[in-house]
């Protein structure tokens, strides 16, 4: 029987052979497994093989291994399925390009993930230089009586330093180039909110459909344990285990403790639209055919769930950056010059901090535009996502 568009589906074909033929195994499917079994064999070749750097200088840590997976992850079911089905990219794209600062939201977005994905790689680690230190951006100029004892690289006129190119962004009180400092940053933020945001939509996906699909026993066990994880925060967890306990304050494990412990609230809206939708007339069907439980699951409720997820999650990414941020500040993770919040730290705790504003300012700015764009977006998504739009 071919393919039919159901009218109470978000967006969702029905391909009655797959149901007919609940053991084949889609391309997609595949390529997802081998892509995993790809970074799994890197991951094995690094630590029995490599005792150094995997490639040129890059020593590839833990998180890096983590986001990789998260990458993939992101690619099988967001990147895959948008450059597969066009009509619908087009209808996605068509409705956020009629909102101006949503449209600006996205472009700063993926300006943003390229940067941070490639930027470290072309810039290399952020190296010091006493006899360069606070140096003022290219924009700015600062009272040359300050660099009596080490060199104004830039144009000094009427008693001011004025910034160079060379250092854009200006110099540390070390002499680290302030942008080198800030793309590294903007790493660290990437790795933890794309591996937290792919363990907490996973986790919330799988717990949040079984529970309203099954119901009973199930859904009680199964939120009962949301609410217990709830009464505790995420952050609260991971400062007495992580700092007192496994005495391992690293991004991964900072990664693991906030995806494992903070999906509860994402998991029960996942459960409420999937009560919504368990009685519809596509999922009476899939069951009359004899579709499984897993299949009903996988191919009727989780692609309906899609709006309410992408935009709950993308909800969460400004808590999880400020709070990676906060906790570098504080000293409670071992990003050391890598992070925005080491940035900021450093930056407001020299002498006369107001007079060298842009060592700390430029992450501060960074990071609103980071809140505000995420904000920006998560609205959009729901706008864009939903099946009644226009």
């Amino acid at each position: 029987m071919p393919s039919t568009r159901l009218n109470d589906a978000t967006f969702l074909e029905v391909d009655w052979t797959e149901i007919e033929d609940g053991h084949r195994i889609s391309r997609r499917t595949v390529g997802f497994a081998l892509a995993l079994l790809a970074v799994a064999a890197l991951f094995v070749y690094d630590h029995v093989f490599v005792t150094g750097a995997i490639v040129g200088t890059w020593d590839v840590t833990r998180v890096d291994w983590l986001f990789g997976v998260s990458l993939v992850v992101c690619a099988r079911y967001v990147g895959v399925p948008l450059a597969t089905n066009w009509d619908r990219t087009k209808r996605y794209a068509a409705r956020i390009a009629d909102d101006p600062f949503a449209a600006s939201a996205f472009v700063f977005f993926g300006v943003f993930f390229v940067v941070a994905l490639v930027g470290p790689e072309v810039y290399g680690m952020a190296l010091s230089d006493l006899s360069r230190e606070y140096q003022p951006p290219v924009f700015a100029a600062v009272d040359a009586s300050a660099y009596s004892h080490y060199d104004c690289i830039g144009r000094l006129a009427n008693g001011y330093c004025h910034g160079s190119w060379e250092y854009p962004l200006g110099t540390t009180s070390m002499g680290e180039p302030v942008l080198e400092m800030l793309v590294y940053g903007m790493r660290t933020i990437l790795e933890v909110a794309l591996s937290v945001t792919v363990i907490m939509g996973v986790v919330a996906t799988a717990v949040g459909t079984t529970a309203g699909y099954l119901g009973g026993w199930v859904d009680d066990v199964l939120m009962g344990y949301v609410d217990v994880q709830q009464t505790i925060p995420a952050v609260v967890v991971y400062l007495v285990v992580a700092t007192m306990v496994l005495r391992d304050k690293s991004v991964f494990v900072l990664a693991i403790f906030f995806g494992l412990l903070d999906w509860g609230g994402i998991a029960r809206l996942v459960r409420s639209e999937t009560l919504k939708r368990r009685s519809s007339g596509y999922v009476r069907a899939a069951r009359a055919s004899g579709a499984s439980d897993y299949h009903v699951i996988r191919r009727h409720l989780v692609p309906n769930a899609t709006a309410t997820l992408s935009t709950s999650l993308s909800r969460r990414i400004p808590v999880l950056i400020l709070t990676q941020v906060g906790l570098a500040f504080l000293m409670l993770t071992g990003t050391t010059m890598r992070s925005l919040g080491e940035m900021i730290r450093r930056g407001i705790h020299t002498t006369n901090w107001l007079h060298h504003w842009w060592t700390s300012a430029t992450a501060v700015v960074f990071i609103v535009l980071v809140v505000l764009a995420c904000n920006v977006v998560g609205d959009a998504l729901r706008d864009a996502l939903d099946p009644k739009g226009s």
